[in-house]
């Protein structure tokens, strides 16, 4: 059988951006598609939510599932201030944020992130590669964010990708995070986005509207945080469709490689 890549998205509109509309299938409460690749690699997208304890989940259940490597894509903060909406981010590692002193960091498989490095940067695509952080919660403001890349040096942060690493390293699979830039590293997003957006990133609209009763200045934030959402998302597709759904089976060696 033709090996499988698990790929690991938070929300229902990443995976869009990615592959599509279609139907989802659940098993263990999980929603998942299947898909091919190039070389009739297999591909199981699961859409996990939003946070490291449902992506873990995921990546268990992935595991289960046999695959041979492991991937986490969506939309992420940016931490650079070289970096603006749309852009798209390789991890060459992956640091764990706990909030405590001591950060744990994790290598990511090198010969993928060069290969699709390199193909983006042929195709003259906005791409960076850098280390990647994962926080316990959103990184809301512009200071918090400016504080994180003095300390990490990170170049965008999620609330995933670390998750899913440990649980490659932990099964011995290889693994690729790849990450577009949604809300710049200057750009600030107001506190009331964690009360009316549930894990699934969908929007909460009784609480929403109640938000916008009083405080109606929130219209303009809203409508900045749509248009940059919606940046990211295109250039995760675009960057998808022409590069990183045909290095991605780079990541697992072929059958029959010593050591496999």
């Amino acid at each position: 059988m033709n090996p499988a890549i698990g790929l690991v998205v938070a929300l229902s509109a990443e995976a869009r951006a990615l592959i599509g509309r279609g139907r989802w299938q659940e098993a263990e409460g999980c929603l998942f598609r299947r898909f091919r690749l190039t070389d009739n690699t297999r591909l199981i997208v699961v859409r996990s939510g939003m946070g490291s304890k449902n992506a873990s989940a995921a990546s268990r259940w992935l595991i289960g599932e046999g695959v041979s490597g492991l991937a986490v894509s969506g939309v992420s903060g940016g931490l650079s201030p070289d970096l603006a909406p749309g852009d798209l981010v390789l991890a060459d590692s992956v640091i764990q944020d706990n909030g405590n002193p001591i950060n744990e960091t994790r290598e990511v498989s090198s010969a993928c992130v060069d290969m699709a490095y390199g193909a983006l940067m042929d195709r003259r695509l906005p791409a960076y590669r850098g280390p990647i952080l994962t926080v316990q919660r959103p990184v809301l403001s512009a200071g918090e964010k400016h504080a994180l890349f003095a300390k990490t040096r990170a170049l965008a942060v999620d609330m995933e990708s670390a998750a899913v690493a440990a649980a490659a390293g932990n099964a011995g699979l290889p693994f690729l995070a790849f990450r577009a830039v949604c809300d710049a590293a200057g750009r600030s997003i107001p506190d009331d986005f964690l009360d009316f957006v549930n894990q699934e990133g969908r929007v909460r609209l009784l609480r929403l509207f109640r938000r916008l009763f009083l405080r109606p200045t929130l219209v303009s934030d809203l409508l900045r945080m749509n248009r940059d959402f919606d940046t990211a998302l295109a250039g995760l597709g675009r960057a998808w469709r022409v590069t990183i759904r045909e290095v991605l089976p780079s990541l697992v060696p072929p059958i029959g490689t010593p050591g496999m």
